[in-house]
């Protein structure tokens, strides 16, 4: 069954390039290495540019295991957290209704 997870988080208004840099490394990585990885988009909001939304679609559980405990991720943690005025929390969703593509 396939996961859903949603990120907000805000970064320091100095350390968005920074964070548009190691989102990039991070996403470069899920791309090539997990196939299991549906979905991982990251969306910054038009009126504050420090503040960022990850949406991730995994096939299922397992996926979202292999995601978690991947090295790559482990260090884009650490490293985002370093920027962030607050911790970011994931958001578990339940797949209600939807149109158009289906990842």
């Amino acid at each position: 069954m396939k996961e859903y997870v949603m990120i907000p988080f805000q970064v320091q208004e100095d350390k968005i390039d920074d964070a548009k840099k190691i989102i990039n490394q991070l996403i470069s990585a899920v791309r090539e290495k997990e196939p299991g990885t549906l979905l991982y988009k990251s969306l910054q909001l038009k009126k504050d540019p420090a503040s960022f939304i990850h949406f991730i679609i995994f096939a299922d559980n397992d996926a979202h295991m292999k995601h978690r405990g991947a090295p790559y991720v482990i260090d884009f943690v650490k490293k985002l957290y370093e920027i962030c005025p607050k911790e970011p929390f994931p958001i578990f969703l339940e797949n209600f209704d939807s149109c158009g593509i289906d990842h």
